[in-house]
């Protein structure tokens, strides 16, 4: 029976996990739309606006989507044999992406009517698709000791870190800054945490070795 709902368990994370994702950041998308300031420039927005464009400039970058599969890769490998846990990695990574770019797009179907199918569907569904199951078996690698399970742990802050370089959010958003400095602190101190939690487990490793 615990089998049995254990392998129920790491087949759904990745599913509803990515739907989460997805209708969520679809909907943030969405709220000047609703508030009726769609045509006003952006740092001229109110309140929920900039909220919700503080959210959506998280949700919609690829850091992000790239890091919830490396998440969900590395919940449902824990427990298990090394293979076993490198094939739920992929599979699990391979649906939350997949999940979540369906319920994004489905989601703009019901609020705007666009059609479920189109160019950018297809571009982004094959693209994550093909991304997702190597983020899960990063996620997977992460419970492995030594520079590998390091550098697994690690991918998703340097990714983020990485994006606010390299892609960084538009300058005439009011949000950009905020973004970008929440996004570069909280990276820092996920790295500074990873190094220290490693760093412990490497320690304590040769006292729970057998003599």
């Amino acid at each position: 029976m615990v089998r049995g709902h254990d392998r129920v368990w790491w087949v759904a994370a990745g599913p509803v996990v990515g739907m989460a994702l997805g209708a969520v950041d679809s909907v943030v998308n969405h709220v000047p739309i609703w508030l009726g300031e769609v045509g006003t420039a952006r740092a001229e927005r109110g309140g929920w606006s900039q909220t919700a464009e503080f959210a959506s400039l998280v949700l919609d970058a690829g850091w992000a989507w790239a890091a919830t599969a490396v998440l969900v890769g590395w919940l449902v490998s824990g427990h298990t044999r090394p293979v076993a846990g490198l094939l739920r990695g992929a599979v699990a990574g391979g649906l939350t992406l997949a999940f979540a770019t369906t319920a994004y797009y489905g989601m703009d179907v019901l609020f705007d009517g666009d059609p479920w199918w189109g160019m950018a569907t297809r571009y982004w569904l094959i693209s994550r698709v093909v991304l997702g199951p190597a983020l899960g078996v990063a996620g997977a690698l992460i419970g492995r000791p030594g520079p590998a399970g390091t550098l697994a742990a690690l991918l998703a802050p340097a990714g983020a870190a990485l994006q606010m370089v390299i892609l960084p959010p538009p300058p005439e958003s009011l949000m950009a800054q905020p973004v970008r400095l929440t996004v570069w602190a909280s990276a820092a101190v996920a790295t500074v945490l990873i190094i220290r939690a490693r760093g412990r487990r490497g320690i304590l490793a040769p006292s729970v070795r057998p003599r």
